[in-house]
This record gives structure tokens, sequence and C-alpha cells, in this order.
């Protein structure tokens, strides 16, 4: 287990008036910005998923609200647990953040043992007056995800029509919403327009950071020899494990596809911003990436405005609104912006159709599950 803290301290300015003799201004004694502890499981932070989003929010929050931060990450749901019983005993903490779906039996068993301990679910959803529950409807940009995957797939004569899907962990609940949506996305533009797009068997890393797996599964599914493989695209919810299916698609570019036009190994992402691992050079973040987009949850938005709420005591007022849903509809989940993108890939047509059935999620004309059989 391992933690880390910042601590943003201020001083309070007090000005005194006097009558005919002006005003001076003079240091009272330190002021104590209120503890908030944030609890994710391994591998936590930096590992290029929603507990980074959380991360980014609290960074944004400095400039509001001063807060200690202290960052606790757990080996598993069990230990995450004790964390949260051992943060919530102290009694200093005026708000305990946990971080991920799969924590929601942990968070309602403690909560409900500290019912004056004030606690927010980013990820997740629990009934108790002293949790904020926040989640995300993943499952509709995922939708949008698995529409382009299908048209990208087909996007020439040298593209194999094939997609495949490899995640993290298939227990875990935002994969779990992830893989459905994906796959609504891709068999609704599939049967739209009959473009005969495959979909291989999903494969899962069965870990949320295991680089030579995921290299391995993605190169493997890129293997144009590969009864199971031939892909054009996969969508790779695979949090830190990322990392390996960068190095799979360089692998596979120098492998394959380098001499075929138009043949590139195409990557979908989930969970965090990481369009920028398909680049050539992440370094100076130059040239196109081999990362069309990635679904992303603002979990960052989220936090900021718990933590807000908090801070001006406004905690049971948006708790009576728990769980707060981020969806599409109010850019609490979507796509990124397609920043390294090769207009090439991503035609005019491609964006006008992903503009259509984004219009359809939001009038209700279609209905993007959050499970799949």
């Amino acid at each position: 287990m391992s933690s880390r803290s910042s601590v943003l301290a201020s001083v309070v300015i007090v000005i005194l008036v006097f009558s005919g003799v002006g005003s001076y201004v003079f240091l009272t004694n330190q002021y104590v910005p209120p503890d908030v502890a944030v609890v994710a499981v391994d591998p936590g932070f930096g590992d290029l998923s929603m507990a980074d989003q959380v991360d980014l929010g609290l960074h944004e929050l400095a400039g509001d609200v001063v807060v200690n931060y202290e960052y606790r990450t757990a080996e598993n749901q069990a230990d995450a647990q004790t964390i949260l019983e051992e943060l919530a005993i102290s009694g200093t903490y005026e708000l305990i953040i946990a971080i991920g779906g799969d924590l929601v039996e942990e968070i309602q068993a403690v909560a409900s043992n500290h019912l004056t301990q004030r606690f927010a679910l980013i990820g997740g959803s629990v009934s108790a007056t002293n949790v904020i529950s926040v989640t995300f409807s993943q499952q509709e940009a995922a939708f949008l995800a698995g529409a382009l995957a299908a048209y990208v797939s087909v996007g020439n004569e040298n593209r194999s029509g094939i997609v495949g899907i490899i995640g993290s962990v298939q227990t875990n609940p935002a994969v779990q919403h992830l893989v459905a949506g994906f796959k609504q996305g891709l068999i609704y533009a599939n049967t739209t327009h009959n473009l005969n797009v495959t979909l291989l068997p999903d494969r899962y890393v069965g870990s949320f950071n295991d680089s030579d797996e995921a290299s391995t599964l993605a190169y493997s599914m890129f293997n144009p020899y590969n009864p199971n493989g031939n892909a054009t695209v996969i969508f790779t919810p695979v949090r830190a494990s990322m990392l390996g299916i960068r190095e799979a698609m360089v692998q596979a570019n120098a492998s394959w596809f380098d001499e075929i036009s138009g043949r590139e190994p195409f990557i979908i992402a989930a969970e965090g911003d990481q369009d920028y691992l398909g680049l050539p050079d992440i370094e100076t973040r130059s040239g196109y990436s081999w990362v069309l987009t990635s679904v992303v949850p603002r979990s960052d938005l989220a936090v900021y405005r718990i933590i807000n709420a908090t801070m001006w005591d406004d905690f049971s007022a948006l708790q009576s609104s728990s769980p707060l849903i981020y969806d599409l509809a109010n850019g609490g989940v979507n796509l990124t912006r397609f920043e390294f993108i090769n207009e090439l890939w991503l035609t005019t047509d491609i964006l006008d159709e992903l503009g259509v059935y984004r219009a359809m999620i939001l009038n209700g004309s279609i209905v993007v599950q959050d499970t799949w059989p």
C-alpha cells in the first residue's frame, strides 16, 4: 500500500480600519485547510483512467478552494475497506472519496458504521444519507466509439473489416458498461449500412496493470495470419496496461502493416484521454496517432462539484440528488476531440454519422444498455 499527500496552506489577512488613522494589514494565526482523503484501488493514480481524471479535478479545484489532500492506494477491495475504516475512525477528514464502481460494498459498509462522516463514491452508487454517489453512462459514449470502429475498419480496400475488444478485468463494472455500449454501436452501424464487419471474441488481460499480457493479446489480435486476428481496430479499456497496447501497435506496424497503404493498426481507448499514446513520438506529441479517440468519464467535473459543495456546506443538498448521473447529454461522458487524427482516417461522412447517432441517443431514439447478453 502506498500513499502520497499534497498540502496547500494559506494565511488569513485581516484589515482593520480605524477612523481617522486609515488602515493596516497584519497576519493572524495560520489557517489550517480542511482535510480530504482520496482512496483508489491498485494501480491507483497514474493508471491512465478515472483516478487520474479525479486527480485532474482536484488540481483544478486548487484555484478555488484550499484543501489538504491525502491519497491512498489500496492493494485490493478488502484493503480499500480497511483504509476507508481507518480514515473514518480518525475523524479528521471533511470528506472521504472512494474511486471505482468495484468499491460499492466497501463504501456502503464503512458509511453505515460512521454516519457523521461524509463520503463520496465516484463511479458507483450506494444508498446512504452520508454518501454522494456519482455514476457515468459510459456506454453512451462507447456506442459512438463502436460505430466509429465499424466505419474505420472498412475505410479502404486494405482494411480487414475486423474489430476486436481487449479489456482489463472482465468483472469490473466500468469495463462491462464500456464493452456493452461499444458492441451496440458497432452492431448498429454494421446493420444500418451493411458494412459486413466481423467482431472477434472478447479477450481480457485479467489485470489493470499488466503491459506484457496486453501487448501479447493485442499483437495476436492484429496478426493477419491468426484465425482470431487480423483486426483493423481494437477497443482497449485496459487502464494502465495501455502501455502494452502501444507496444503491440508499434510491433504490428513494423511487422505487417508498414508496407500497406492505409492499413494502420488502430486503437480506441477508454477511461482516460490516451490519444497521445498512439503517436510516433509521445514526448514531442507530433505526428498522427493510431489511437483514434478515447471514451472518457468526466470524473474531474464530478469531484470538483462535490468538494465545492462540501466546503460550502451544501453536502446534504447535493446528496439529495444522489446518485449524480453524468451522461452524453450533460457532457459527463464523451469521446475525445480527435486531436491527432489524419483527416483521411476520419472523414466528414463518418463524423456526420456519429453526430446523427449522438442526436438519436439524446432524443431517446437510441437507448444504450449498460449490459450485454
